[in-house]
């Protein structure tokens, strides 16, 4: 009888401690805030597997972009508020990077996949697969911490691809 009260009160304890974790409340905001992003700008494409939208504006020409393969991107990044974060619109030179690589973060290295040279797109992309729930953000010489990007903060970026150079096989 003792071992059956444990049990029941185990039972209970994870129960309670599962329900008070505050990053199943972020993820559940997160999906609120792409919903919501949505239906309010009318966007008739499902996620793909991994939740990534992608948004074709411009077809490219040639081969699909593969893992591999070095490109030259402009982009602006948005939070989903259509508040901008970044971009390298006005730059002299594209952003350079192998898909596939550590050089962006994985939602670039997917959304790329489903770009040519001269594609314009914008894909928006879960935290999951931007910055996670850690964010992005930096120190400052004093130790002083600034963030940028919240953790559980869903992201929407406007890319062209300009330049495309193939993997040698």
């Amino acid at each position: 009888m003792r071992s059956s009260l444990y049990a029941v009160a185990a039972v209970a304890l994870a129960a309670i401690i599962a329900s008070c974790n505050p990053a199943k409340a972020y993820e559940e905001e997160e999906k609120s805030l792409i919903a919501s992003y949505i239906a309010e700008n009318n966007i008739n494409i499902a996620p793909d597997s991994d939740g990534l939208y992608y948004i074709e504006k411009v077809p490219g020409t040639g081969e699909l972009i593969k893992t591999g393969d070095s490109v030259g991107v402009y982009y602006t990044l948005f939070f989903l508020t259509g508040e901008q974060v970044q971009s390298n619109v006005e730059a002299d030179t594209p952003y350079r990077l192998r898909v596939g690589s550590y050089e962006a973060i994985e939602g670039w290295s997917l959304g790329l996949r489903y770009m040519k040279l001269g594609t314009k797109a914008q894909i928006l992309l879960p935290s999951s697969l931007a910055y996670g729930s850690m964010g992005f953000g930096y120190y400052d010489y004093y130790g002083n911490y600034y963030s940028v990007i919240p953790g559980y903060t869903p992201l929407l970026y406007q890319m062209e691809v300009v330049e495309l150079v193939r993997a040698r096989k």
